[in-house]
């Protein structure tokens, strides 16, 4: 078989999943091939004396046995095999490093808990937009990294010593979901950060991203729930409230909550509790990368955007061979009747990026290209978006033009639904305009929030010289079921 020397691995031995991610360099970035995830629970397997069960490890071999199998055909210089806190703490560590290298045909590297919380930020930095400054949480299995950074580099970063698995075996390992055990795990885990609290209360951050499973569990709930995709203190006292309801792990059921997520819950949600409180955090998102991202990144030496979103969705543009120059036009149309609109401006870079793919679908066909830009857009990986933004974004471009898909709207989860319905407007009309004339002229053309809704006015000038545009505008104020429009002041001067 042919060494594939272009794809690279990295396989993470976590305490609670072991993941494996191949993917391939293309122009230095990397399109990931396979994904492969098993739920060991290795930190499960560790004793009061923090040696790990052979139970627990013959889990683990079984694991790397299937991983070894995939890595048969690579160049093993471009693999690389992390392990984090279970073998970190275990006393015998040794004796399943020396099974697991010869099943894998890879060395395991035990990384310090330093190492891994300076691979999770940069594995966030190269998938995720950057902020001033960002505070990184990852809850693992058996140790929680919290990491401040600016851009690509992390200014404090620890290790902790609790997860979501040792967590459930000291404080819920007797199955009652109650308000006594949530106490119990959330003053434990104060105590564990208790000597490194005040080195981030030094600093202020303009954002929170989660990169773990529990975050990512957590948010899956909520937007089951009808939340948007925001992570606060408020929404996790009410899903505490309502794991405490159903009274016994056994029974822990939850709109949205998986059932492989379930067992370590309510541990990891316990943490995130304290989390917030002890930290002062308003509100947190889930990340787009963690460790894996950190540790390709490496390998490859891919390049890294200030803009991880914009770089994904010009990449899209040369790949299906869009028109930029329309694109551009469209998207800085779009963006001033946002500001029309007071729209928050932390929402107009969605009209930028949806308005530089929103015809991504004619490249299957012009009929119904809004549908085939939604599926495309929904089976790709946009790297740097979450999983809320891409769904915007899909609702927007699956919206472009033509009937009004409400469920899209209604169930993006980024944002709020009459926010998400104004950015539609701003993107239709836009594409309009931008369509049927010049966008010096289109400037002539503006939206505000009327008495009776939303009122675009168009100058006589322009309504005089260009009537199709002024036919496709007044459909699109007859039709729209989003937003009350009037259409009383079309062709008055502005």
């Amino acid at each position: 078989m042919p060494i594939l020397n272009n794809t690279f691995a990295v396989i993470d031995l976590g305490s609670n999943s072991f993941h494996m991610m191949v993917v391939e360099s293309i122009n230095g970035y990397p399109r990931v091939v396979s994904k492969v995830k098993r739920k060991v629970r290795l930190a499960a397997g560790l004793d009061a004396d923090n040696v790990l069960s052979l139970e627990a490890m013959q889990r683990g071999w079984s694991c790397l046995a299937l991983f070894g199998e995939h890595l048969s055909s690579l160049n093993l210089n471009h693999v690389r095999v992390v392990s984090t806190a279970t073998l970190r703490l275990a006393k015998n560590a040794n004796e399943f490093c020396d099974k697991g290298n010869q099943l894998l045909g890879a060395d395991i590297n035990i990384i310090s808990g330093e190492q891994e919380a300076a691979l999770i930020y940069h594995g966030m930095a190269v998938t995720s937009n950057s902020a001033d400054k960002r505070l990184i949480i990852d809850i693992g299995g058996a140790s929680t990294e919290l990491i401040l950074g600016c851009g690509l580099s992390p200014i404090v970063l620890n290790s902790l010593n609790m997860g979501c698995v040792t967590w459930l075996e000291r404080y819920f390992v007797d199955g009652i979901l109650s308000q006594a055990n949530f106490d119990a795990a959330i003053e434990a885990s104060k105590k564990v950060l208790t000597p490194v609290k005040d080195d981030y209360l030094a600093h202020q951050w303009q954002l929170t991203l989660g990169a773990s499973g529990s975050v990512q569990a957590v948010q899956e709930v909520l937007i089951a729930q009808g939340y948007n995709e925001e992570v606060t203190l408020d929404k996790l006292i009410i899903l505490m409230a309502q794991c405490i309801a159903c009274k016994s792990q056994d029974a822990l059921v939850l709109t949205g909550l998986k059932a492989e997520r379930a067992a370590v819950f309510v541990s990891g949600l316990s943490i995130l509790i304290m989390l917030f409180q002890e930290l002062s955090i308003n509100g947190m998102l889930a990340s787009g990368g963690a460790l894996r991202e950190g540790v390709i990144n490496q390998l490859i030496g891919q390049q890294v955007s200030d803009d991880i979103c914009l770089h994904t969705c010009q990449s899209i543009q040369q790949r299906f061979q869009l028109n930029v120059e329309q694109a551009s036009q469209v998207g800085q149309l779009a963006q001033r009747f946002a500001l029309q609109l007071n729209i928050p401006e932390s929402l107009h870079r969605y009209l930028d990026y949806s308005a530089m793919v929103h015809e991504i679908g004619l490249s299957v066909n012009y009929l119904d290209a809004q549908h085939h830009g939604q599926y495309l857009l929904t089976h790709m990986a946009l790297a740097g978006f979450s999983a809320q933004q891409k769904n915007l974004v899909v609702a927007l471009v699956g919206n472009y033009q033509g009937v009004i898909n409400q469920t899209l709207i209604t169930e993006q989860g980024c944002c709020d639904q009459s926010h998400a319905a104004q950015l539609l407007l701003c993107l239709r009309l836009a594409i309009i305009c931008v369509g049927q004339a010049q966008l010096k002229r289109c400037l002539a053309i503006s939206i505000h929030h009327g008495d009776n809704g939303i009122m675009v006015d168009v100058t006589s000038e322009l309504s005089a010289a260009a009537p199709l545009m002024m036919i496709d505008i007044e459909h699109e104020v007859a039709m729209n079921d989003l937003t009350t429009l009037s259409s009383h002041h079309l062709g008055n001067d502005s």
